[in-house]
């Protein structure tokens, strides 16, 4: 009996080990399908109704209904002004440099062990580079993952900073922040 016992807890130990390789390369998949995605499309600005389509199965509902609404108020915005004020949004959202990234590294991702918490992060180093650097720009954004019946998306980004370059403007915070302060700014915009 006590040997029965103990193969059971190795089996039991086995098998959540194999649950959490795959659950991690599964987020490692996505991440990395998502910057490849996002190398092949380079979003500047508010996304169009084509990128949001393209992203959409990357993102947590949370973060896609805000990117969409930042969208429409984007639309909203650039019709009442004929184009002749700055955008709302300025340069790529899903970066911490608004020029977005010449390349990136996935550089790990940590998975919750818990079987009731579905929550993971992956870092990743963005870097930009163009003829005008004299050095290439990095920074380590953070990406939030949760699951849904999809799988592991994207439900936020923390941007990494200034990296090695701190003269540049860069998008500070997170993701999702950003886009609220879009929305409220949007908003007051139109009350005044």
């Amino acid at each position: 009996m006590k040997q029965f016992g103990k193969i059971m807890i190795l089996a039991v130990a086995l098998a959540t080990t194999a649950c959490s390789a795959s659950r991690e390369q599964e987020a490692k998949d996505l991440v990395n399908s998502f910057y490849q995605t996002h190398q092949s499309n380079r979003p500047i600005g508010a996304l169009s109704l084509k990128e949001l389509i393209t992203f959409r199965q990357f993102l947590s509902v949370p973060l896609f209904d805000l990117l969409k609404d930042v969208s429409v108020a984007e639309e909203a915005h650039l019709a009442q002004t004929d184009s002749q004020t700055p955008p709302l949004v300025d340069g790529d959202l899903f970066t911490t440099h608004p020029k977005g990234a010449s390349t990136y590294r996935l550089l790990r991702c940590e998975i919750s062990q818990s079987s009731t918490d579905s929550n993971g992060v992956c870092t990743v180093e963005l870097i930009y580079s163009d003829a005008k650097l004299q050095a290439p720009f990095k920074s380590n954004d953070r990406v939030l993952l949760t699951r849904d019946a999809r799988g592991w998306v994207i439900d936020n980004i923390e941007y990494g900073g200034a990296g090695n370059n701190s003269t540049a403007t860069v998008h500070t915070g997170d993701l999702q922040k950003t886009l609220k302060d879009v929305l409220n700014k949007n908003e007051r915009r139109i009350v005044q």
